[in-house]
Protein backbone atom coordinates (compact mmCIF):
# COMPACT_ATOMS: atom_id res chain seq x y z
CA UNK A 1 0.00 0.00 0.00
CA UNK A 2 2.66 2.19 0.25
CA UNK A 3 3.99 4.53 2.92
CA UNK A 4 0.85 6.34 3.02
CA UNK A 5 -1.84 4.06 4.16
CA UNK A 6 -1.54 5.37 7.36
CA UNK A 7 -3.36 8.48 5.92
CA UNK A 8 -6.17 6.47 5.67
CA UNK A 9 -6.15 5.23 9.05
CA UNK A 10 -6.28 7.97 10.98
CA UNK A 11 -9.49 8.07 12.62
CA UNK A 12 -8.29 4.32 14.25
CA UNK A 13 -4.77 5.99 15.02
CA UNK A 14 -6.79 9.04 16.70
CA UNK A 15 -9.10 6.84 18.90
CA UNK A 16 -6.34 4.35 20.16
CA UNK A 17 -4.27 7.14 20.86
CA UNK A 18 -7.19 9.45 22.76
CA UNK A 19 -7.62 6.02 24.55
CA UNK A 20 -4.57 4.36 25.72
CA UNK A 21 -2.08 7.51 25.58
CA UNK A 22 -4.23 10.59 26.28
CA UNK A 23 -6.21 8.57 28.86
CA UNK A 24 -3.88 5.60 29.75
CA UNK A 25 -3.06 4.65 33.19
CA UNK A 26 -0.57 7.42 34.02
CA UNK A 27 -3.88 9.86 33.68
CA UNK A 28 -5.61 7.61 36.74
CA UNK A 29 -7.32 5.62 33.76
CA UNK A 30 -7.94 2.13 32.83
CA UNK A 31 -9.04 1.40 29.01
CA UNK A 32 -9.40 -2.37 27.64
CA UNK A 33 -10.61 -2.83 24.11
CA UNK A 34 -11.61 0.76 23.74
CA UNK A 35 -13.89 1.06 26.48
CA UNK A 36 -12.96 3.17 29.62
CA UNK A 37 -13.10 1.01 32.64
CA UNK A 38 -12.27 2.89 35.52
CA UNK A 39 -10.39 6.19 36.77
CA UNK A 40 -10.63 9.56 36.69
CA UNK A 41 -8.92 13.35 35.07
CA UNK A 42 -7.28 14.23 38.07
CA UNK A 43 -3.93 14.02 36.53
CA UNK A 44 -4.83 15.55 33.24
CA UNK A 45 -3.00 19.01 32.81
CA UNK A 46 -6.09 20.28 31.53
CA UNK A 47 -9.43 20.92 33.02
CA UNK A 48 -12.42 18.60 32.95
CA UNK A 49 -13.92 21.00 31.03
CA UNK A 50 -11.71 22.04 28.61
CA UNK A 51 -10.53 18.23 28.40
CA UNK A 52 -14.08 17.29 27.34
CA UNK A 53 -14.41 20.37 25.22
CA UNK A 54 -11.72 18.61 23.31
CA UNK A 55 -13.52 15.00 23.16
CA UNK A 56 -16.43 16.61 22.17
CA UNK A 57 -14.91 18.05 18.72
CA UNK A 58 -13.51 15.20 18.00
CA UNK A 59 -16.24 12.97 18.99
CA UNK A 60 -18.29 15.70 16.20
CA UNK A 61 -15.71 14.71 13.79
CA UNK A 62 -16.77 10.94 13.93
CA UNK A 63 -20.16 12.09 14.21
CA UNK A 64 -20.17 13.98 10.78
CA UNK A 65 -18.45 11.11 8.80
CA UNK A 66 -20.81 8.63 10.47
CA UNK A 67 -18.03 6.45 12.27
CA UNK A 68 -19.02 4.59 15.30
CA UNK A 69 -16.41 6.16 17.54
CA UNK A 70 -18.85 8.62 17.73
CA UNK A 71 -20.59 7.44 20.89
CA UNK A 72 -17.62 5.72 22.49
CA UNK A 73 -15.80 9.61 22.16
CA UNK A 74 -18.56 11.36 23.24
CA UNK A 75 -19.21 8.91 26.39
CA UNK A 76 -15.58 9.64 27.38
CA UNK A 77 -16.45 13.27 27.57
CA UNK A 78 -19.04 12.96 29.65
CA UNK A 79 -16.90 11.05 32.21
CA UNK A 80 -14.10 13.56 31.85
CA UNK A 81 -16.95 16.38 32.84
CA UNK A 82 -20.63 14.68 33.40
CA UNK A 83 -21.93 18.45 32.54
CA UNK A 84 -20.39 18.74 29.16
CA UNK A 85 -23.44 20.51 27.04
CA UNK A 86 -21.31 19.68 24.15
CA UNK A 87 -20.65 15.91 24.49
CA UNK A 88 -24.48 16.03 24.97
CA UNK A 89 -25.06 17.64 22.09
CA UNK A 90 -22.95 15.50 20.16
CA UNK A 91 -24.55 12.06 21.58
CA UNK A 92 -28.09 13.60 20.72
CA UNK A 93 -27.20 13.92 17.36
CA UNK A 94 -25.14 10.55 16.98
CA UNK A 95 -28.91 8.98 18.25
CA UNK A 96 -30.72 10.34 16.11
CA UNK A 97 -28.71 8.89 13.43
CA UNK A 98 -29.12 5.43 14.63
CA UNK A 99 -32.79 6.31 15.19
CA UNK A 100 -32.85 5.88 19.16
CA UNK A 101 -35.23 8.86 19.45
CA UNK A 102 -35.78 7.94 23.48
CA UNK A 103 -31.50 8.43 23.80
CA UNK A 104 -31.81 11.35 21.60
CA UNK A 105 -34.71 13.13 24.45
CA UNK A 106 -32.55 11.68 27.30
CA UNK A 107 -29.52 13.46 26.63
CA UNK A 108 -31.32 16.73 25.30
CA UNK A 109 -33.01 16.37 28.47
CA UNK A 110 -29.75 16.75 30.58
CA UNK A 111 -29.44 19.63 33.07
CA UNK A 112 -26.77 20.97 31.20
CA UNK A 113 -28.29 21.29 27.75
CA UNK A 114 -32.13 20.92 28.27
CA UNK A 115 -34.07 24.60 27.05
CA UNK A 116 -31.27 25.79 25.44
CA UNK A 117 -32.06 26.78 21.82
CA UNK A 118 -30.00 24.08 20.37
CA UNK A 119 -31.82 21.73 22.33
CA UNK A 120 -35.32 22.81 21.18
CA UNK A 121 -34.38 23.05 17.87
CA UNK A 122 -33.20 19.32 18.17
CA UNK A 123 -36.57 18.27 19.70
CA UNK A 124 -38.20 20.27 17.50
CA UNK A 125 -36.08 18.33 14.76
CA UNK A 126 -36.68 14.75 16.60
CA UNK A 127 -40.34 15.37 15.91
CA UNK A 128 -40.46 15.70 12.42
CA UNK A 129 -37.67 13.70 10.70
CA UNK A 130 -39.08 10.16 11.43
CA UNK A 131 -42.30 11.66 9.95
CA UNK A 132 -40.36 13.27 7.17
CA UNK A 133 -39.39 12.31 3.50
CA UNK A 134 -36.22 13.52 4.34
CA UNK A 135 -33.25 14.73 7.14
CA UNK A 136 -32.68 18.36 5.12
CA UNK A 137 -36.13 19.23 5.04
CA UNK A 138 -37.04 18.13 8.54
CA UNK A 139 -33.96 19.77 9.73
CA UNK A 140 -34.89 23.40 7.50
CA UNK A 141 -38.42 23.19 8.46
CA UNK A 142 -37.65 22.77 12.27
CA UNK A 143 -35.43 25.51 12.34
CA UNK A 144 -38.18 27.91 10.48
CA UNK A 145 -40.95 26.53 12.49
CA UNK A 146 -38.58 28.35 15.75
CA UNK A 147 -38.53 31.55 14.12
CA UNK A 148 -35.09 30.94 12.35
CA UNK A 149 -33.03 31.00 15.55
CA UNK A 150 -29.08 32.77 15.41
CA UNK A 151 -26.94 30.17 15.84
CA UNK A 152 -23.89 31.85 14.54
CA UNK A 153 -22.22 32.60 18.08
CA UNK A 154 -22.98 29.20 20.05
CA UNK A 155 -20.71 28.06 22.49
CA UNK A 156 -22.60 24.55 22.00
CA UNK A 157 -22.05 23.76 18.51
CA UNK A 158 -19.15 21.99 17.51
CA UNK A 159 -16.27 24.21 14.80
CA UNK A 160 -18.20 23.48 11.19
CA UNK A 161 -17.66 21.19 9.06
CA UNK A 162 -16.12 23.09 6.06
CA UNK A 163 -16.30 22.03 2.24
CA UNK A 164 -13.08 20.46 2.07
CA UNK A 165 -12.69 18.87 5.39
CA UNK A 166 -11.46 15.77 5.22
CA UNK A 167 -13.95 13.86 8.32
CA UNK A 168 -13.04 10.44 7.36
CA UNK A 169 -9.76 9.00 5.42
CA UNK A 170 -10.78 5.43 6.71
CA UNK A 171 -11.33 2.78 4.53
CA UNK A 172 -14.51 0.77 5.14
CA UNK A 173 -14.54 -1.34 2.14
CA UNK A 174 -11.82 -2.01 -0.07
CA UNK A 175 -13.01 -2.92 -3.57
CA UNK A 176 -11.32 -5.30 -5.73
CA UNK A 177 -7.51 -3.80 -7.29
CA UNK A 178 -6.18 -0.98 -6.87
CA UNK A 179 -8.07 1.64 -9.15
CA UNK A 180 -9.87 3.16 -5.91
CA UNK A 181 -6.12 4.16 -5.18
CA UNK A 182 -5.89 6.81 -7.52
CA UNK A 183 -9.23 9.42 -6.44
CA UNK A 184 -7.98 8.89 -2.93
CA UNK A 185 -4.73 10.08 -3.57
CA UNK A 186 -6.40 13.47 -5.43
CA UNK A 187 -8.37 13.58 -2.06
CA UNK A 188 -5.65 13.07 -0.25
CA UNK A 189 -2.52 13.74 -1.38
CA UNK A 190 -0.23 13.02 1.34
CA UNK A 191 -1.97 9.35 0.64
CA UNK A 192 0.76 9.31 -2.31
CA UNK A 193 3.95 9.74 -0.75
CA UNK A 194 5.57 6.49 -1.85
CA UNK A 195 3.84 6.18 -4.74
CA UNK A 196 4.72 8.77 -7.02
CA UNK A 197 5.43 7.17 -10.04
CA UNK A 198 2.01 5.22 -9.90
CA UNK A 199 0.31 8.50 -9.86
CA UNK A 200 1.86 9.56 -12.76
CA UNK A 201 1.05 6.11 -14.88
CA UNK A 202 -2.49 6.91 -13.61
CA UNK A 203 -2.43 10.37 -14.83
CA UNK A 204 -1.52 9.31 -18.04
CA UNK A 205 -4.14 6.77 -18.94
CA UNK A 206 -7.07 8.81 -17.49
CA UNK A 207 -9.71 9.45 -18.98
CA UNK A 208 -11.53 11.37 -16.94
CA UNK A 209 -11.40 15.36 -17.26
CA UNK A 210 -12.54 15.79 -13.90
CA UNK A 211 -10.15 13.71 -11.82
CA UNK A 212 -7.32 15.52 -13.28
CA UNK A 213 -8.79 18.81 -12.84
CA UNK A 214 -9.24 17.92 -8.96
CA UNK A 215 -5.34 16.59 -9.26
CA UNK A 216 -3.86 19.60 -10.56
CA UNK A 217 -5.75 21.84 -8.15
CA UNK A 218 -4.28 19.94 -4.87
CA UNK A 219 -0.80 20.14 -6.63
CA UNK A 220 -0.69 23.63 -7.84
CA UNK A 221 -0.66 24.89 -4.00
CA UNK A 222 2.36 22.24 -3.12
CA UNK A 223 6.07 23.43 -3.24
CA UNK A 224 8.02 23.05 -5.98
CA UNK A 225 9.92 20.62 -4.51
CA UNK A 226 6.98 18.01 -3.38
CA UNK A 227 7.46 14.56 -5.25
CA UNK A 228 4.37 14.50 -5.94
CA UNK A 229 3.92 17.88 -7.46
CA UNK A 230 7.29 17.03 -9.69
CA UNK A 231 5.95 13.41 -10.73
CA UNK A 232 2.34 14.89 -11.89
CA UNK A 233 1.87 18.41 -12.53
CA UNK A 234 3.08 18.16 -15.92
CA UNK A 235 1.74 15.06 -16.56
CA UNK A 236 -1.63 16.84 -15.38
CA UNK A 237 -1.70 19.33 -17.81
CA UNK A 238 0.45 17.61 -20.61
CA UNK A 239 -3.10 14.53 -20.24
CA UNK A 240 -5.82 17.78 -20.04
CA UNK A 241 -4.18 19.05 -23.67
CA UNK A 242 -4.74 15.48 -24.86
CA UNK A 243 -8.02 15.23 -23.91
CA UNK A 244 -9.20 18.84 -24.62
CA UNK A 245 -7.42 18.79 -27.79
CA UNK A 246 -6.29 21.73 -30.25
CA UNK A 247 -8.87 23.55 -29.58
CA UNK A 248 -10.81 23.30 -25.92
CA UNK A 249 -14.46 23.84 -25.81
CA UNK A 250 -14.24 24.92 -22.48
CA UNK A 251 -12.83 28.02 -20.61
CA UNK A 252 -12.00 26.02 -17.44
CA UNK A 253 -9.54 23.66 -20.24
CA UNK A 254 -8.75 26.67 -22.44
CA UNK A 255 -7.17 28.68 -19.67
CA UNK A 256 -4.70 25.63 -18.07
CA UNK A 257 -1.84 25.79 -21.40
CA UNK A 258 -2.67 30.04 -20.79
CA UNK A 259 -1.57 30.29 -17.49
CA UNK A 260 1.03 27.10 -17.31
CA UNK A 261 4.41 28.23 -16.63
CA UNK A 262 3.31 32.24 -16.36
CA UNK A 263 4.51 33.49 -12.72
CA UNK A 264 1.59 34.81 -10.94
CA UNK A 265 2.98 37.63 -9.62
CA UNK A 266 4.40 38.71 -13.64
CA UNK A 267 1.86 42.08 -15.27
CA UNK A 268 0.41 40.78 -18.53
CA UNK A 269 1.63 41.75 -22.03
CA UNK A 270 0.22 42.43 -25.14
CA UNK A 271 0.73 39.66 -26.28
CA UNK A 272 -1.04 37.33 -23.32
CA UNK A 273 -3.88 40.04 -23.86
CA UNK A 274 -4.54 39.08 -27.39
CA UNK A 275 -4.09 35.21 -26.44
CA UNK A 276 -6.73 35.69 -23.59
CA UNK A 277 -9.42 37.32 -25.86
CA UNK A 278 -9.32 34.37 -28.08
CA UNK A 279 -10.07 32.02 -25.23
CA UNK A 280 -12.92 34.66 -23.44
CA UNK A 281 -15.09 34.23 -26.72
CA UNK A 282 -15.69 30.33 -25.23
CA UNK A 283 -19.46 30.53 -24.19
CA UNK A 284 -18.99 27.59 -21.15
CA UNK A 285 -17.23 27.75 -18.22
CA UNK A 286 -16.88 23.67 -17.94
CA UNK A 287 -18.32 20.46 -19.03
CA UNK A 288 -19.91 18.28 -17.67
CA UNK A 289 -22.09 20.04 -14.74
CA UNK A 290 -21.67 19.81 -11.26
CA UNK A 291 -24.22 17.56 -10.66
CA UNK A 292 -22.71 15.47 -13.34
CA UNK A 293 -19.26 15.17 -11.52
CA UNK A 294 -20.68 14.50 -8.29
CA UNK A 295 -22.10 11.48 -9.35
CA UNK A 296 -19.08 10.50 -10.61
CA UNK A 297 -17.20 11.34 -7.42
CA UNK A 298 -19.41 9.40 -5.59
CA UNK A 299 -18.26 6.24 -7.53
CA UNK A 300 -14.79 6.80 -5.96
CA UNK A 301 -15.93 7.63 -2.57
CA UNK A 302 -18.33 4.19 -1.44
CA UNK A 303 -14.74 2.88 0.44
CA UNK A 304 -14.61 6.08 2.85
CA UNK A 305 -16.82 7.06 5.50
CA UNK A 306 -18.83 10.11 4.72
CA UNK A 307 -18.87 9.25 1.05
CA UNK A 308 -21.03 12.22 -0.07
CA UNK A 309 -19.13 14.73 1.52
CA UNK A 310 -15.57 13.41 -0.04
CA UNK A 311 -17.48 13.22 -3.40
CA UNK A 312 -18.97 17.19 -2.69
CA UNK A 313 -14.68 17.45 -2.29
CA UNK A 314 -13.48 16.47 -5.09
CA UNK A 315 -16.31 17.71 -7.28
CA UNK A 316 -15.59 21.75 -5.78
CA UNK A 317 -11.97 20.72 -6.52
CA UNK A 318 -12.33 19.86 -9.88
CA UNK A 319 -14.12 23.57 -10.42
CA UNK A 320 -11.15 24.54 -11.14
CA UNK A 321 -11.57 27.62 -9.37
CA UNK A 322 -7.84 28.58 -9.35
CA UNK A 323 -7.80 29.83 -12.76
CA UNK A 324 -9.60 32.76 -11.25
CA UNK A 325 -7.08 33.70 -8.23
CA UNK A 326 -4.53 33.83 -10.88
CA UNK A 327 -5.74 35.87 -13.20
CA UNK A 328 -6.47 38.16 -11.20
CA UNK A 329 -3.02 37.99 -9.24
CA UNK A 330 -1.59 38.33 -12.58
CA UNK A 331 -4.39 41.50 -13.21
CA UNK A 332 -3.23 43.48 -9.59
CA UNK A 333 0.21 42.96 -11.08
CA UNK A 334 -0.33 44.61 -14.22
CA UNK A 335 -1.91 48.31 -12.96
CA UNK A 336 1.37 49.55 -12.91
CA UNK A 337 2.84 48.25 -16.28
CA UNK A 338 -0.35 48.48 -18.55
CA UNK A 339 -1.71 51.58 -20.46
CA UNK A 340 -4.85 52.52 -19.67
CA UNK A 341 -6.32 51.67 -23.11
CA UNK A 342 -4.87 47.73 -21.93
CA UNK A 343 -6.10 47.84 -18.81
CA UNK A 344 -9.26 48.73 -19.75
CA UNK A 345 -8.99 45.52 -22.24
CA UNK A 346 -8.00 43.38 -19.50
CA UNK A 347 -10.89 44.63 -17.06
CA UNK A 348 -12.99 44.02 -20.28
CA UNK A 349 -11.79 40.32 -20.34
CA UNK A 350 -11.75 39.53 -16.67
CA UNK A 351 -15.67 40.48 -16.75
CA UNK A 352 -16.30 38.02 -19.46
CA UNK A 353 -14.45 35.18 -17.69
CA UNK A 354 -16.46 36.36 -14.84
CA UNK A 355 -19.49 36.06 -16.79
CA UNK A 356 -18.98 32.13 -17.62
CA UNK A 357 -18.16 31.55 -13.88
CA UNK A 358 -21.14 33.29 -12.77
CA UNK A 359 -23.16 31.31 -14.80
CA UNK A 360 -22.74 28.25 -12.72
CA UNK A 361 -24.59 27.51 -9.50
CA UNK A 362 -21.78 26.64 -7.05
CA UNK A 363 -20.90 29.19 -4.15
CA UNK A 364 -17.20 28.90 -5.32
CA UNK A 365 -17.60 29.36 -9.03
CA UNK A 366 -19.84 32.12 -8.65
CA UNK A 367 -17.78 33.70 -5.72
CA UNK A 368 -14.74 33.59 -8.01
CA UNK A 369 -16.63 35.14 -10.93
CA UNK A 370 -18.22 37.73 -9.19
CA UNK A 371 -14.45 38.65 -7.90
CA UNK A 372 -13.10 38.44 -11.44
CA UNK A 373 -15.98 41.15 -12.34
CA UNK A 374 -15.52 43.37 -9.79
CA UNK A 375 -12.08 43.50 -10.42
CA UNK A 376 -12.47 44.13 -14.05
CA UNK A 377 -15.41 46.99 -13.49
CA UNK A 378 -12.77 48.38 -11.42
CA UNK A 379 -10.34 48.24 -14.69
CA UNK A 380 -12.72 49.41 -16.94
CA UNK A 381 -14.26 52.18 -14.64
CA UNK A 382 -17.90 51.47 -15.92
CA UNK A 383 -19.71 52.55 -13.29
CA UNK A 384 -23.12 50.69 -13.79
CA UNK A 385 -21.25 47.03 -13.80
CA UNK A 386 -19.21 48.36 -11.27
CA UNK A 387 -22.67 48.99 -8.96
CA UNK A 388 -24.06 46.11 -10.19
CA UNK A 389 -21.00 43.77 -9.00
CA UNK A 390 -21.24 45.69 -5.67
CA UNK A 391 -25.23 44.80 -5.07
CA UNK A 392 -24.61 41.59 -6.06
CA UNK A 393 -21.43 40.69 -3.21
CA UNK A 394 -23.85 42.25 -0.78
CA UNK A 395 -26.53 39.80 -1.77
CA UNK A 396 -24.18 36.91 -1.65
CA UNK A 397 -23.41 38.05 2.03
CA UNK A 398 -26.55 37.73 2.63
CA UNK A 399 -27.32 34.55 1.31
CA UNK A 400 -24.04 33.18 3.11
CA UNK A 401 -25.13 35.09 6.37
CA UNK A 402 -28.42 33.33 6.16
CA UNK A 403 -26.46 29.60 5.93
CA UNK A 404 -24.29 30.40 8.87
CA UNK A 405 -27.47 31.94 10.81
CA UNK A 406 -28.62 28.37 10.83
CA UNK A 407 -25.12 26.82 10.92
CA UNK A 408 -26.23 23.91 8.97
CA UNK A 409 -22.24 22.84 8.54
CA UNK A 410 -22.25 23.07 12.98
CA UNK A 411 -24.48 20.19 13.14
CA UNK A 412 -22.57 17.31 13.85
CA UNK A 413 -25.50 15.02 11.88
CA UNK A 414 -23.94 12.97 9.12
CA UNK A 415 -27.09 11.94 7.82
CA UNK A 416 -27.89 15.72 7.15
CA UNK A 417 -24.44 16.58 5.86
CA UNK A 418 -24.35 13.61 3.66
CA UNK A 419 -28.00 14.11 2.26
CA UNK A 420 -27.54 17.61 1.15
CA UNK A 421 -24.55 17.25 -0.90
CA UNK A 422 -25.74 15.92 -4.16
CA UNK A 423 -28.28 18.51 -4.37
CA UNK A 424 -26.00 21.15 -3.08
CA UNK A 425 -24.43 19.86 -6.79
CA UNK A 426 -27.35 20.47 -8.16
CA UNK A 427 -27.66 24.16 -7.09
CA UNK A 428 -25.66 25.67 -4.49
CA UNK A 429 -27.11 28.91 -4.73
CA UNK A 430 -30.74 27.96 -4.38
CA UNK A 431 -29.91 25.78 -1.41
CA UNK A 432 -28.40 29.52 -0.22
CA UNK A 433 -31.14 31.56 -1.22
CA UNK A 434 -33.83 29.15 0.95
CA UNK A 435 -32.24 29.87 4.09
CA UNK A 436 -32.19 33.88 3.19
CA UNK A 437 -36.06 33.07 2.88
CA UNK A 438 -36.19 33.01 -1.17
CA UNK A 439 -37.36 29.95 -2.80
CA UNK A 440 -37.71 26.41 -1.90
CA UNK A 441 -34.90 24.33 -0.58
CA UNK A 442 -33.84 21.74 -2.71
Amino acid sequence: MGGGWATFRWLDEAERRMQEEELGPEDGWEVEGGRVLKGGPEKHSKSPEARAAELAQEAAWYSFAGHPSTSITANLALQVYPSSAPARLVSACWYMRENRWDLVREDLSAPSLRDTPEARLLLEFADRQPRAADWRHAFFDSWKSLGQPDFRKSTLLPAPIEWNHLNSNNITRLPPGEDWLFPIGILSPDSAKGREPWMREHVLSCQSVPLLLALREQLLPLEDEVPLRQACLAAVEERLGQLAGPKPRTLQLALIPFLSGTSRLAPFERRELEALETIAVLREWKQPSSEEVFREMRAHTDMLHGPAHHAWVMTSLAQATSHGTWLLQRARASKAHLTEDALRWLGRLLHEVGARLREQRSHLEWEMGLRLQMFGSELTQHVPTREECIAAWIQLGNWEDAVKKAAYDRWPIGRLREESCEHRARNELAWMQAFAGTGELP
